[in-house]
């Protein structure tokens, strides 16, 4: 190992990391991903029901800006990795990221009255491009820092715990505390605009506490990157099988959910037929289960690895979700809650392993290459990931404007396509995204 390499301040092999840094790296989590969330569960919904706009060019004009911005990680992760400062190579652009993503959450929400018709689809597009930069300046340095704060891999496994944690509490606040919040304000325009504030204020302050808690954790202060050419960096990374096979198995895990999540706010309304309040019970539901379950996954991936994990985890979550397809109107609060809590058990342990996977694959990559560029193979990792999540959100515009949904309309006015429609998209599609990527992962040859 060169000199180069040995030179990430802090000798983090030497002692583990104080609790409060692990704890306020994970809190960058609860400030992007509860943006990541309340846009995922609402934005199609707020678009279509609120804006006006039909589900195909809603779910085209939202797949389009993230594709887009997708595009731009692996230049982020350059940027990020070829940074000089004393704060190190990431922690400039989580400071960035953390002003960028809270204005994002009331571009997005609070469209102006002004607006005509005409202009809607662009005011849209514009707020989620400016969302998904916003997203992209925080995620892709935040994710790559691991990889400098910790050289052992079970710590990074708890690391990632952290992230699991908040990733469900930014799903109870993305799936219940934002629809809550609309409804309380009164619904319409005015409550998602005012939701956005509220939420973007909190994300904000998540995110703030991320930056300040962290001062204190290892990081690389000399750039080390491969100067190549971007598409050549790019090109190296087959030569990584263990994190091509994770790129696969996340594009079919978040694009499956991608379309179920979607899917969510239309099944509480319209299959369920109940009021968007019900939202909650799902996200709760989910949530819960993917905090009390880490527990359990982190003694599975440290007995059993974390491949074997995800596998399990997978195929218990192909089970939980088709049961989906018993629920009806009749359904109660606590029929709810049950099924979503066992997909959230399941969704904890294919979290945890394919997050913690991904600190092992950069490691590999140096082992392979000799040369270190966290960056750019996170800002590969955040592409797959971002692209997979705007292809679930087109699918199940797609899906739903098949099956002859009615902008707007009540339950009892939907055709019957429709309400099979949006079965499929919160139950079997997302079974079979999970299933295939079983599979992939099955082919995941990486220890640890």
């Amino acid at each position: 190992m060169t000199q180069a390499a040995k030179s990430i301040q802090g000798a983090s092999e030497i002692k583990p990391l104080p609790f409060y840094v692990t704890f306020g790296w994970g809190l960058g989590s609860l400030g992007v991903l509860s943006l990541l969330f309340v846009t995922n569960a609402l934005v199609l919904k707020y678009a279509v029901d609120v804006l006006g706009l039909s589900a195909l060019i809603a779910g085209l004009v939202a797949a389009g800006c993230r594709i887009f911005d997708a595009l731009l990680d692996p230049f982020m992760g350059t940027l990020s990795d070829n940074t000089r400062t004393r704060w190190g190579r990431r922690r400039p652009y989580i400071l960035l990221g953390t002003f960028l993503c809270g204005i994002a959450s009331v571009l997005i929400f609070a469209a102006p009255e002004a607006i005509s018709e005409a202009m809607l689809p662009i005011y849209f597009g514009f707020a989620l491009i400016f969302y998904a930069v916003a997203y992209t300046v925080f995620n892709v340095p935040y994710m790559a820092m691991p990889v400098e704060m910790t050289k052992d891999r079970h710590e990074r496994t708890f690391m990632f715990s952290f992230r699991v944690h908040a990733g469900a509490i930014a799903g109870l606040i993305g799936g219940g505390l934002a629809p809550f919040l609309v409804d309380w304000f009164g619904g319409g325009r005015s409550g998602y605009a005012s939701m956005g504030i509220v939420i973007g204020l909190f994300i904000f302050a998540a995110c703030l506490a991320c930056f300040i808690l962290t001062s204190k954790a290892p990081v690389n202060l000399e750039a080390q990157a491969d100067k190549s050419p971007k598409l050549s960096q790019i090109k190296e990374t087959w030569k990584n099988k263990p994190f091509i096979w994770l790129m696969v198995a996340k594009v079919l895990v978040v694009g499956g959910a991608g379309i179920g999540g979607s899917s969510m706010a239309f099944f509480a309304t319209i299959v369920l037929e109940k009021s968007l309040g019900w939202l909650a019970y799902i996200t709760a539901g989910q949530m819960i289960g993917i905090m009390i379950s880490q527990f359990l996954w982190l003694k599975i991936a440290k007995r059993f690895g974390k491949r074997a994990s995800f596998i399990a985890a997978a195929s218990l979550y192909v089970v939980a979700t088709l049961t989906w397809l018993t629920a009806t109107p009749e359904t109660t609060e606590i029929g709810v809650v049950i099924r979503a809590f066992a997909m959230g058990i399941c969704m904890g342990g294919i979290m945890l392993a394919s997050q913690a996977m991904l600190p092992d694959t950069l490691d590999h990559e140096f082992e392979l290459t000799g040369v270190r560029h966290e960056g750019v193979l996170t800002g590969i990792y955040t592409t797959v990931e971002r692209g997979s999540s705007a292809l679930g959100v087109a699918l199940a515009g797609l899906i739903l404007s098949a099956g002859g949904y009615v902008a707007g309309a009540a339950a009892i006015d939907q055709p019957a396509s429709a309400i099979a429609a949006i079965y499929a998209s919160m139950a079997v599609f997302p079974s079979i995204g999970m299933f295939a990527s079983a599979c992939a992962i099955w082919n995941y040859r990486l220890e640890g």
